[in-house]
């Protein structure tokens, strides 16, 4: 999440909107699912009032009947009590590849969907280490709350510009120039310029190594 606005931020694992089946959803999550609810000696209408997922979503996903987004499986577990990692590779071996086509690389954008990430980043990192390639037309912004304490973003940019503010201060980052930053306090990307920005973010999370 520790998240982009609109999107999972992704230090834990939060909210992200991309459908499980574009990141290879493991077929056993549902009966993980149930298995620790029943751990738990949670009813369904119970599970729901903890996880904010109605019953009725809840069952579906159960029963492999439903193809839940990231965001409504990060409540689950969190109502479970339960890392996500863990609870989507439930039942799976680890593969030697996973290869993404074009289109199946997971992408999710800021709320005025001017700035556009693609989350290259895996699951098995994605508390302590998330990457992605963005592109921001004029104007786009994508505003972020805090990652927390010790927490680093990395912004490499290859064209455009982008203005920069975390805490109280504010940088400029121009084509070529890397820029790395605490965000252990809500921080904004912006593009300000007249032509689209094009980079890599790196997010360190919880990283107490100095820069």
């Amino acid at each position: 999440m520790q998240q982009k606005k609109n999107q999972p931020s992704t230090a834990t694992g939060e909210e992200t909107n991309v459908p499980l089946n574009m990141i290879d959803r493991p077929p056993l999550v549902g009966l993980e699912i149930q298995r620790l609810r029943q751990e738990h000696h949670l009813t369904l209408d119970e599970l729901a009032a903890k996880s904010g997922v109605s019953k009725s979503i809840l069952s579906q996903i159960e029963r492999d009947h439903s193809n839940p987004t990231l965001s409504t499986i990060w409540r689950i577990s969190q109502a479970l009590k339960q890392p996500l990692v863990d609870m989507l590779s439930a039942g799976g071996g680890k593969p030697r590849f996973e290869h993404l086509k074009v289109n199946e690389t997971p992408v999710v954008s800021s709320a005025d969907g001017k700035f556009v990430l693609k989350i290259l980043g895996t699951l098995g990192t994605v508390s302590s280490l998330q990457w992605y390639e963005f592109r921001a037309e004029p104007g786009g912004l994508l505003e972020s709350e805090s990652h927390g304490s010790g927490s680093l973003e990395n912004l490499t940019l290859f064209s455009g510009k982008l203005k920069v503010v975390s805490g109280t201060e504010s940088r400029e980052l121009n084509s070529g120039e890397t820029l790395r930053f605490l965000t252990d306090s809500p921080h904004i990307l912006h593009n300000q310029g007249k032509e689209p920005a094009h980079g890599f973010m790196v997010n360190l999370l919880n990283n107490h190594e100095s820069y």
